[in-house]
Parts: structure tokens; C-alpha cells; sequence
């Protein structure tokens, strides 16, 4: 298989246990002392969250050429652009899960009152995912402009197939986010991510082998965005 593939695939293992785990029992476990949280964020954020900055880490290593295009100065951008992208991320997915945490312990989902609770609200389904997919897009951004520097020489037809069932494995959590959340800022993010892939897909589609990265976004989003605005707007 494939590097790329075999790092889309994890991708996919990410994705999937992050879900599980999501409605799994850990969710009630509460932490001592003093409650202070469920066992669901402390994995959410100790692991599974790290797990998919990792991947995509080794993904950005594999199209920059092992780092090796980054000697060039007026490309250093890059790289700090994916680290600034990995704070935003991480920094979201907490305040997200701490906020989420408190909502769901001492407040009442369905009713909603009082200044606390509905801070806890906003900072659950707003502060935390603004940052959240700000950060996913500084991650993703870099890796998709770098790949379009650098083309890949060793990926070919064969190895298509594993993308694309990995592709769609993955449309099913961008859906999901962007169909499903109260909020529209999953949604605003996967059209973003949409757009933005399907340009650059547009450049290179006649070759697109020689980036598999931006094939494996392209059809990632155009599946998930397009699912998600249909189910929202049907």
C-alpha cells in the first residue's frame, strides 16, 4: 500500500473512533476528584484529537519531500503557518470539550437559562469550533499549497481505489459535523475546504495522480459539503 494511503487509511481509523467513542459509555464516567471531568473529554483530548494532528503531520512530511523544500526561505511560511493551525486546533478542541463538559453536567440542554449556561452553550458550539476549524484550516491549507509545489511521482492508478473508499469513509464525519451541529461554522468550514480543493483540483486534474493529496480532499469534501447543504436546505 501505499504511504499516502496507508496514512488516509489511519485518517479513516481516526475518524471512526473518534465517532465510537463519542457514544460510548465513557461519557458517563465521571473523574475524581470532584467530578471534575468524564473519561470522554480526557480521551477526546489526551489521544484521539493528538492522533489526528499526527497523521496529518506525517502527511505534510510525506508531500514536502521529507521537509526538504522547506530550505527555501520564502517557503518557511508554510510550515508556520501548520504550527500556528496546530495551536488554534488544539486550543478549540479544549475549550470545546471543557465547555461541553459543563453544559451537559450542570445544565439543562433542552432549556436553557441564565448567563452561565448559555455561556457554556456558546463556548461549546461556537468559541471552541471557530478555533477548532480555523486551526484545521491553517493544518490543511499548507499541506494542499505544499503538495502543488512538490508532485508525487510514486502514486499511481492502482492506488486509487484505497483513496477513494478512504475519501468517503471521511465525507461521512464532514457531513456530520456540517449537517448535523447546531451550529453553521462546521458547514462554513467544509465549504471553505470545498472550494478551496476543488481550485486546485481544477489545475491539476488532468494529472492528478501526481497529487493525491489534493484528489483525496477534493472528493473528501465535495461529498461530505454537498451531502450536508442538501440535507440542510432540502
Amino acid at each position: 500500500m501505499h504511504k499516502l494511503n496507508v496514512l488516509f487509511t489511519l485518517t479513516s481509523v481516526s475518524v471512526l473512533l473518534v465517532t465510537a467513542e463519542r457514544f460510548s459509555y465513557t461519557t458517563k464516567i465521571l473523574l475524581q476528584p470532584y467530578n471534575f471531568l468524564r473519561l470522554h473529554e480526557v480521551i477526546q483530548m489526551l489521544f484521539l484529537i493528538l492522533f489526528t494532528v499526527v497523521i496529518l503531520f506525517f502527511i505534510f512530511y510525506e508531500v514536502s519531500g521529507s521537509f526538504t523544500i522547506f530550505t527555501k526561505r520564502k517557503l518557511v511560511w508554510l510550515p508556520l503557518l501548520f504550527i500556528g493551525g496546530v495551536y488554534f486546533y488544539a486550543t478549540g478542541n479544549g475549550v470545546h470539550e471543557m465547555a461541553s463538559y459543563t453544559l451537559n453536567q450542570y445544565c439543562n440542554v433542552k432549556s436553557l437559562i441564565g448567563v452561565f449556561c448559555n455561556g457554556q452553550y456558546f463556548n461549546d458550539y461556537y468559541t471552541g469550533n471557530i478555533f477548532y476549524f480555523i486551526g484545521a484550516l491553517l493544518m490543511l491549507l499548507p499541506v494542499l499549497l505544499t503538495e502543488k509545489r512538490v508532485s508525487n511521482n510514486s502514486y499511481q492508478k492502482k492506488d486509487v481505489p484505497v483513496t477513494v473508499v478512504n475519501a468517503v469513509i471521511y465525507a461521512f464525519a464532514i457531513f456530520a459535523y456540517a449537517a448535523f451541529d447546531p451550529a453553521l461554522v462546521g458547514l462554513v468550514y467544509s465549504v471553505v475546504i470545498f472550494l478551496f480543493s476543488g481550485v486546485l483540483w481544477l489545475t491539476i486534474r488532468n494529472k492528478y495522480l501526481q497529487y493525491p493529496v489534493i484528489f483525496y480532499t477534493a472528493l473528501t469534501y465535495t461529498i461530505g459539503t454537498i451531502a450536508a447543504l442538501l440535507f440542510r436546505f432540502h
